[in-house]
């Protein structure tokens, strides 16, 4: 008997029945939809309602997407500083040798403006470094005796005279600068005509000696070589006056001088080399008249 909760007669549906039923809503839906296109606003509302879902479910592969690509132009600009860094030591590197080279070439230019005198001839030779003993004043040549030098000739830059050979070697050389203290070289006065003796100081300069207190000497006098100890030849720049002292407990003015050849800075040098003295061959006799 039924209950007063229950509609008389009612009857449940079987599974099978309710599989048609929706089977056959969905067809009509689906006619409907292509047909009549009745569910175009039932899509649009869902669609709708589900773009922020799929906004966020986007998010992770966007920012995925994102860090690849900031670690990629990263390393890719590392790259590019690292390319950028190697290409201006490089460039950095041609200035230096193209500033050198310049350097070089100018001294060049003022060594071949040298004119030779009689008798004389000029070895090139360049520097190859100071002396083991920094404070003998000392540089080496790439010139030696296969260069027909010998000790004691002279050696002059573009700018004046840079000293002495002192030791020949087969294929070097050493020059003792005349700023040396063991270097003592006669001059003159460019200006009056004075003569005088220049020493080496040992500190890269000079000191004009045994001048006399009344003695015209003035600052910026040029020093030249006077020739008389025939080691030099007469008219070499040496040294230009920097101060002049007058002193009370000597008779002698205290000259202090400047080299005016590049001690310290000059790459190429000349060799002031004599050419041996000619031997003349005697005249024959005219024959005698042996005629009484």
């Amino acid at each position: 008997m039924a209950t007063s909760n229950q509609l008389m007669f009612a009857r449940q549906l079987g599974a099978t029945a309710r599989l048609l039923i929706w089977l056959l809503v969905g067809l009509a839906c689906v006619i409907a939809d292509s047909r009549y296109h009745a569910l175009e606003g039932l899509r649009s509302g869902f669609s709708l309602l589900l773009q922020p879902v799929r906004e966020i479910l986007r998010v992770p592969a966007d920012v995925a997407t994102e860090l690849g690509g900031f670690f990629t132009r990263h390393r890719l600009l590392q790259n590019e500083r690292d390319a950028l860094r190697i290409e201006r030591a490089g460039l950095l590197a041609s200035v230096h040798a193209g500033r050198e080279i310049s350097r070089e070439n100018a001294e060049l230019r003022a060594l071949l403006k040298l004119q030779t005198r009689p008798g004389q001839q000029l070895v090139h030779a360049a520097m190859l470094y100071r002396g083991h003993d920094w404070f003998a004043q000392q540089l080496v040549l790439d010139q030696g005796a296969r260069a027909k030098l010998r000790p004691g000739l002279p050696v002059v830059d573009a700018s004046g005279l840079v000293g002495q050979l002192s030791q020949v070697y087969a294929n070097s050389s050493e020059v003792t600068l005349v700023s040396s203290p063991n270097q003592l070289t006669p001059v003159f006065i460019e200006r009056t005509g004075q003569r005088g003796l220049a020493a080496g100081s040992g500190r890269g300069a000079l000191e004009l000696k045994y001048m006399p207190g009344n003695a015209d000497v003035r600052v910026n006098d040029r020093l030249l070589t006077s020739g008389i100890d025939r080691v030099y030849p007469a008219g070499i720049p040496v040294a230009r006056v920097t101060r002049v002292t007058h002193t009370q407990s000597g008779p002698y003015l205290r000259v202090a001088c400047a080299p005016l050849a590049g001690l310290d800075r000059s790459r190429a040098v000349l060799v002031l080399r004599a050419d041996p003295p000619a031997v003349q061959t005697p005249l024959p006799l005219p024959p005698k008249d042996n005629k009484p």
